[in-house]
């Protein structure tokens, strides 16, 4: 029986272990995408465990995690930084970003069905509320904006298309949040992203995958151009 018990608790003590590194993971991401740490910043272990409250040994699993996710890199003798930023790879990720949207868009409108048509409706209602409001909350407008492009490609029904799409989304964030502070309090170029999400969404539902990928395309490369402004 007491073996037994000791069994019983080291599998609480694994299970917990991995969901401690689950939630590091999670908010070292988010951190690091909403630029909490700057790019090439030094990440120090004694630091990040009193921040966030964590054993060396979740950490060291989150971080490892998050180099494979190419938001940290990891230099022998001297530790852990913040994956760099550059025009390169902006261009580069922006690029098979728009690729992928484009093939998730086209599958999703030849396989959508009702359910997925409603979906998409009630997400661009949602998005047009917020970006209706007299002042828009960055953060809502971001959640309602990602919600809208999920439930779009979410047709595609393609769990391995969509996790890459989800890895590239990942990867932009850090580089679209240069375009969101300069664009969403602008009203004009707010009024334009608008339009292009309604107009995307009345081509998807009329089953124009010509028309909607092309917009697609060129909606997801719209900030490459002034996010290469802010980088120089």
């Amino acid at each position: 029986m007491m073996q037994l018990t000791n069994i019983n608790d080291r599998d609480v003590m694994v299970k917990s272990s991995k969901n401690t590194a689950a939630q590091i993971l999670e908010a070292l991401t988010g951190d690091i995408l909403e630029g909490k740490y700057l790019p090439g910043e030094k990440l120090h272990i004694k630091a990040l465990k009193e921040r966030y409250e964590v054993g060396t040994s979740p950490l060291r699993e989150a971080l490892s995690q998050l180099i494979t996710k190419d938001l940290v890199v990891s230099e022998n003798q001297r530790g852990f930084y913040v994956s760099d930023i550059s025009i390169d790879d902006l261009e580069d990720i922006y690029q098979a970003r728009a690729k992928i949207e484009a093939l998730c868009v086209e599958m999703a409108i030849k396989k959508g069905d009702d359910y997925w048509e409603a979906n998409c409706l009630a997400a661009m209602h949602r998005l047009n509320k917020c970006s209706g409001a007299e002042s828009i909350n960055l953060r809502e407008w971001q959640k309602r904006h990602s919600a809208f492009d999920s439930d779009l490609v979410a047709g595609c029904a393609s769990p391995r298309l969509l996790q890459i799409r989800q890895s590239l989304f990942e990867k932009s964030t850090r580089y679209r949040n240069l375009w969101l502070k300069e664009n969403v309090s602008n009203a004009g170029a707010l009024g334009v992203n608008q339009q292009e999400h309604t107009a995307l969404l009345n081509l998807a539902l009329e089953r124009n995958v010509k028309g909607a990928t092309e917009l697609v395309e060129s909606h997801i490369l719209t900030p490459v151009e002034i996010i290469k402004k802010a980088l120089s």
